[in-house]
């Protein structure tokens, strides 16, 4: 009877130490039956990052040459670049770009943030679900149908919006012509599409914030505004922090489509950016090697602009540690 227990307990550790052989030996393999699938569904996303991301760029030789539709003529150095910062068109671009930028941070960034605060404040358990997910909608509808939305909505005689100022006895307005209107309009069609998408990441960080500091701030005597800005913010600002980060990466390469379906002649003055410029010349008037030189001196501004808010994120963060 001894014996026979002897020889379970020896086979017993005779199987763990065999399997916890094959957990090691499938450790050390890159490739194995737990990850296999993980490494399939992440191939065609690479495949295609890698298809429109690196294959294009010995393209930017471009930017250093005269290149027309007939193919190769000459090499031109630092010229193309030198005609382009001679224009006044391609200014006007850089200028417009930056007003969106700044309208972007100013008033788009905290849009979500607030949103997220005040649906984190309601506690009808139905109505903040209905209110987020109709919120979230807009997300999903693309930029042109968007477009025609609000061309329908503003439009002169016909539009809900001019038809309401003119029952009240004013005049219709041509929002969509007014070039010193265009960016406010933008800023707004552009909260409204993504304020309710971009605040779930803040209510998922709002979830996190320990209720005990809430407590100790009511016992403190702190009313619900000190409470948003002594607890509620810290507690949520290093995503704030990673996310602001992580836009400086796309600061002047987000606004390529809504900008090019609800720009006119009427409003090219401010709604030209540099994305729509470089279309313009490459694609409508085949000025490729011009085009290719703006794309290479935006591109380098946006890796400046990463860099430096990678350095910022190490002087605001509590830990000191960088994004990238």
């Amino acid at each position: 009877m001894y014996v026979g227990k002897k020889l379970l307990r020896l086979g017993e550790n005779m199987d763990s130490a065999s399997s916890s052989k094959v957990y090691r030996r499938n450790e050390k393999k890159v490739f194995n039956k737990t990850n296999i699938m993980l490494y399939l569904m992440i191939l065609p996303p690479l495949f295609l990052y890698y298809l429109f991301r690196y294959v294009p760029m010995p393209g930017i030789m471009l930017a250093f040459q005269r290149y027309t539709i007939s193919g190769f003529k000459y090499w031109v150095g630092f010229e193309n670049f030198t005609y382009v910062f001679n224009t006044p068109f391609f200014w006007r671009a850089f200028r417009n770009n930056w007003v969106f930028v700044a309208f972007s941070y100013v008033f788009i960034t905290p849009s979500p943030i607030l949103f997220a605060l005040a649906l984190n404040e309601i506690r009808v358990r139905w109505y903040k679900k209905t209110v987020q997910t109709i919120s979230t909608l807009p997300n999903f509808v693309t930029w042109v149908v968007i477009a025609g939305i609000f061309m329908q909505l503003l439009a002169p005689n016909r539009g809900y919006v001019n038809q309401v100022i003119m029952f009240f006895g004013g005049e219709s307005i041509y929002f969509l012509s007014k070039p010193a209107l265009f960016p406010w309009l933008f800023t707004f069609m552009r909260i409204w599409k993504g304020v309710g998408y971009s605040s779930i990441i803040y209510l998922a960080a709002l979830a996190g914030v320990d209720p005990q500091l809430y407590e100790a701030a009511v016992i403190d005597g702190a009313g619900k505004l000190k409470q948003t800005w002594h607890v509620t913010l810290p507690g949520i600002r290093s995503t704030i922090v990673v996310l602001i980060v992580l836009s400086f990466s796309r600061v002047l390469t987000g606004m390529f489509e809504p900008i090019f379906v609800l720009k006119n002649a009427y409003i090219e003055s401010t709604a030209e950016i540099l994305s729509t410029y470089i279309y313009n010349l490459g694609i409508s008037r085949g000025k490729y090697y011009l085009a290719t030189a703006i794309g290479l001196f935006k591109s380098s501004i946006s890796m400046v602009l990463l860099f430096f808010a990678n350095w910022l994120s190490k002087r605001v963060t509590e830990d000191g540690r960088s994004i990238l």
